[in-house]
């Protein structure tokens, strides 16, 4: 029970790695931003129309989705995409904008914002949320836009009581006060800290060589809060080859905003026993990498060659099977019973759309337990191709990119993957048999 009187000491130095001095602030973000700024900040947001956009990606983003689900309004909704099919669906005018990146330079972000200044977003309807000294809190400032700086020493995945979660809430209809009792519970304590000690005891007895599932309540497909979950375990446990693989097992649960904090020290403590820096994320970069090399060169959709035979007895003989659909969002239904049919067929199966996914479970395929093997499924886009204004691509050769970015860092990994190119995901479900 030492871990429990380090933590609510603020003593943060016996998590491996060297991190957690600068990465363990969300800590004390209730005492911070739960407060006045929180009714400073409600006070100041721009509300000239109803409907709200939040463009980001991974921890910038999956927060948003969560405290969403809890309010009826529907009026704050996510674009956490590159597919230009799913960018182009997309109506920029009369709409409140929430650019959110923790670093400022999310390639996403970056070129969602540009479309969206482009095709009919008014800079007065936008607000940014960064770290201090970004390149887009700086943008932001330039355009006359309301910037919201978010704390420099947390990690995305832990960012969920900070303004990057805070800020979309207000916008998906919570008010100051309904925050402020839904979240009482985020304050440290000592049953709420043991408490996470006691469930990461119990998930690393259950483990073996280094591994283990982590069971989830709710498809992270479709369910906000299981996303924002799948990413903190996935990307927290996942490297070093040992990690948790968040797979949907067990009881059905709705995740409330309430059990943030319970989940955040349950994933770091996790890594603790694992003997993994829960804070560092050191195979995100290999895709992002690949990335910008893939776009000074032509891409070209017609996927990676591969034997069928080999595919079959490799989705046979892994642990874990990682569907990764570079699809629009519109198809999450589709992909959701195509992942429940391969986990009846073949085993343990988790799925996302890419590049959702880069920024989540990502980490956990390259780093993370070697037995898993990945289905990459790329949709073709019928959107007409357009060059993304300041960038000499399209959201076509940036998604296509992503794609293949993360096909290669998974073979450099010495991950077994495949890849598939079909005109919807409909036509995967021919080509894999089922």
């Amino acid at each position: 029970m030492e871990a429990v009187h380090q933590i609510l000491d603020g003593d943060v130095s016996f998590f491996p790695g060297n991190s957690a001095a600068l990465a363990t602030g969300w800590l004390d973000h209730p005492d911070r931003y739960l407060g006045d700024w929180l009714d400073e900040t409600e006070k100041s947001l721009p509300r000239r129309h109803r409907r709200t956009l939040l463009l980001g990606m991974g921890g910038s983003s999956a927060s948003a989705r969560f405290y969403a689900d809890w309010r009826v309004e529907g009026t704050l909704r996510v674009l956490d995409t590159t597919h230009p099919d799913s960018v182009a669906e997309e109506n920029f005018s009369y709409t409140q904008v929430v650019a959110s990146s923790k670093s400022g330079s999310t390639v996403e972000t970056q070129t969602l914002l540009a479309y969206a200044l482009a095709h009919g977003l008014d800079p007065r309807d936008l607000v940014v949320v960064t770290d201090p000294g970004t390149s887009l809190g700086e943008l932001g400032r330039s355009l006359g836009a309301l910037v919201v700086e978010g704390d420099p020493k947390t990690g995305g995945r832990f960012s969920a009581l900070s303004p990057f979660g805070l800020v979309p809430a207000l916008y998906a209809g919570w008010t100051p006060d309904e925050l402020r009792d839904e979240l009482a519970p985020c304050y440290l304590s000592d049953d709420l800290v043991a408490g996470a000690l006691h469930e990461a005891d119990r998930l690393i007895d259950a483990s073996h060589d280094g591994w283990g599932l982590f069971p989830l309540g709710a498809d992270p497909i479709v369910s906000g809060g299981a996303l924002w979950l799948e990413q903190l375990i996935a990307e927290t446990t996942g490297k070093d080859t040992r990690g948790f693989i968040p797979v949907q097992r067990g009881p059905v649960k709705a995740y409330r905003p309430s059990e943030i904090m319970h989940y955040q020290l349950v994933a770091a403590l996790v890594a603790y026993r694992l003997g993994v820096d829960p804070f560092s994320q050191p195979d995100v970069e290999a895709t992002k990498s690949q990335v910008f090399s893939l776009l000074a060169g032509p891409l070209d959709w017609i996927g990676a060659p591969y034997d069928p035979a080999d595919l079959h007895h490799d989705l046979e003989s892994a642990d874990h099977r990682a569907l990764q659909a570079f699809a629009p969002v519109s198809a999450a239904g589709h992909l959701s019973h195509l992942r429940q049919q391969l986990d009846v067929t073949y085993g343990t199966t988790t799925a996302n759309v890419g590049p959702r996914y880069l920024h989540s479970t990502g980490q956990l395929h390259k780093g993370g337990p070697r037995s898993v093997v990945g289905l990459q499924i790329i949709v073709r886009p019928r959107s007409e191709r357009r060059r993304i204004e300041g960038r000499a691509y399209s959201f076509h050769d940036l998604h296509l990119a992503q794609a293949i970015g993360d096909y290669r860092a998974m073979r450099q990994a010495g991950r077994a993957v495949y890849q598939i190119v079909v005109d919807d995901l409909m036509e995967a479900w021919t080509v894999l048999g089922l």
